[in-house]
């Protein structure tokens, strides 16, 4: 069986920390520095941001960088394609080695950069770029003359119309199909014009529609017909397509993507663009910590482990019997689990001698009567005694008591196991102390009412502790059975319990005075016998007592 030390799964652990925390700073740092370098690299730009969107005009308009110019901002501007070839310069004798590792931004209409056109769209692609979808000058002068006429002569309204238009000059324009019928047969000529797309926009819908299936294809799905939107613009189910579908299409429509490097006048960059680390530092100082971190761990295992083994060598004394206490005054965790062990081993100990003392008692409670049948029966054998009536009749007794004796120790297996069964049922308390009284001559019984519980034990527990009651009444005493307030109290004027014994009167086998015999005092199983029953009804009962003034047994049991 392998066996998993604690102090080895602290120090584990404890490394593991250690570790990562390490990497996560050494990350941390990383990153910091290198965002930091972006950052400063880009500021030149960040404070021209015109800069950007110039460049970018340009290259929406152009398919390609000639006749570009660069106006010197904060730094010097050099713009050079995307294997560094030159294309303008601020300055002048450019060493292209001497260029930084990082641009400082990316010119490409097609993948507009963030953080220098916030709120482009979300393909990141310039919405200026028209590409194959670009209106002749007829059609956009054709479409714009019936956009004007839809709104008002065929929608009457009035004044000067502004009308929204695509990147390629068609009019956007709702037509609502929905509403009554155009006016005259012309308007619904006009309709059909704004929403049919020209040759050109019809050709390259369908060179779109193409690239988009490959892409799909190529992805394992399956091909679709793609739409426009309410504002022309085209629309599929897979976005990614569509985009990489755009990008393909109108890349011949416009500049190839270059670099733009923001330097000094000699065309360095200002800050240094590669971070070095000093690989051994970093390993020496992660060894430094690795080493105090397990010290420190091991001093903490160690301290919390000690009480771990002492609770351990306790319990295998507690094993074997020996005395089982451990002297743990921490306030933590583990001190409270010392004090739960210190006191389950009490408790052991406690139903140890318990269960010694209830083992002797059965067999002394045994032994008499044993005995006593044993003797006649030995006697009758040998022809010493003759079995008459009175002889058989004592026999009897004593397995009467034997009888009784086990009844009690039976009726106690099975409260203790939550077997014992009861029958509850409305009984009637003036009925029942009429006969407890007829047959005790003597009891003073009072009071009435109607508790629900099983007659059975009940009268079982009532006998026993009447019986009890007349056992311990002086000679000129009273006992009482007495119903009040949802309540039956048993009450002599007895001799009493004194104070330190008070606490064990419901114990097994206990009896104040150890010298009474079951003749005189009973097998002492009837108290606790009382409880048992009374617990499983779900009530409670105690005792009061005043030595050589009496004894009161209150029985309170559940409302109906």
């Amino acid at each position: 069986m392998q066996v998993h030390s604690v102090l080895a799964r602290l120090l584990a652990a404890s490394v593991l920390v250690a570790l990562c925390s390490i990497t996560a700073t050494a990350w941390l740092a990383a990153q910091s520095t290198s965002t930091s370098i972006k950052q400063e690299l880009g500021n030149a730009l960040a404070g021209d941001a015109a800069t950007y969107q110039t460049l970018i005009t340009f290259a929406v308009e152009h398919r390609d960088w000639n006749g570009v110019a660069l106006h010197p901002g904060k730094g010097r501007l050099i713009l050079t394609t995307a294997d560094r070839k030159v294309i303008a310069d601020t300055g002048t004798n450019l060493d292209p080695g001497q260029l930084p590792a990082v641009p400082s931004a990316v010119i490409n209409p097609l993948e507009l950069d963030l953080a220098q056109a916030p709120g482009s769209p979300a393909d990141r692609i310039d919405a200026r770029i028209a590409g194959p979808f670009q209106l002749t000058g007829r059609e956009k002068a054709s479409l714009t003359q019936d956009a004007e006429a839809y709104q008002t002569r065929c929608r009457g309204t009035a004044g000067q119309l502004e009308t929204a238009t695509t990147a390629w000059g068609r009019p956007i324009v709702n037509v609502d199909r929905t509403g009554p019928s155009p006016v005259t047969p012309s308007c619904e000529e006009i309709e059909t014009r704004l929403s049919t797309l020209t040759l050109g926009e019809s050709a390259a819908f369908d060179d779109l529609g193409l690239r988009v299936n490959d892409c799909l294809r190529q992805h394992g799905l399956p091909a679709e017909q793609l739409r426009m939107n309410a504002s022309w613009q085209p629309v599929a189910s897979n976005a990614d397509c569509l985009t990489s579908a755009r990008k393909a299409q109108l890349r011949p429509y416009v500049a190839p993507p270059a670099l733009l490097f923001v330097t000094d006048a000699a065309g360095r960059t200002t800050q240094a663009t590669v971070v070095r680390f000093d690989v051994g530092r970093i390993v020496l100082v992660a060894a430094v910590v690795l080493v105090l971190t397990v010290g420190v761990s091991v001093v903490v295992a160690l301290r919390m482990t000690r009480p771990l083994r002492t609770l351990t060598a306790a319990a295998e004394r507690l094993r074997h019997g020996d005395d089982a206490q451990v002297d743990i005054r921490s306030r933590s965790e583990i001190g409270q689990l010392a004090r739960a062990f210190n006191d389950m081993a009490a408790h052991r100990a406690r139903t140890d001698t318990q269960r010694k003392a209830m083992t002797s008692d059965i067999s002394h409670e045994l032994r008499n009567p044993l005995g006593t049948i044993r003797s006649w029966l030995e006697g009758a054998r040998d022809g010493v005694v003759v079995l008459d009536r009175t002889t058989l009749t004592s026999l009897l007794d004593e397995a009467l008591v034997l009888q009784h004796l086990i009844d009690d120790l039976q009726d106690l297996a099975l409260a203790d196991s939550g077997e014992l069964r009861l029958h509850p049922e409305p009984v009637d308390l003036r009925e029942l102390f009429d006969q407890f009284a007829a047959a005790h001559p003597g009891l003073i019984a009072e009071g009435s009412g109607v508790v629900t519980a099983d007659p059975v034990r009940l009268r079982q527990v009532l006998t026993n502790l009447v019986t009890n009651a007349f056992r311990h009444a002086l000679s000129d005493g009273t006992v009482r059975l007495v119903s009040a307030e949802g309540r039956i109290m048993v009450t002599d004027t007895g001799s009493g319990i004194s104070a330190e014994d008070l606490p064990h009167v419901f114990d097994r086998f206990w009896r104040a005075d150890r010298s009474r015999t079951r003749d005189t005092g009973g097998s002492g199983l009837g108290l606790a016998i009382v409880h048992a029953i009374v617990s499983a009804h779900g009530g409670a009962i105690t005792v009061e007592s005043t030595v050589g003034r009496g004894t009161t047994f209150t029985i309170t049991l559940p409302a109906r």
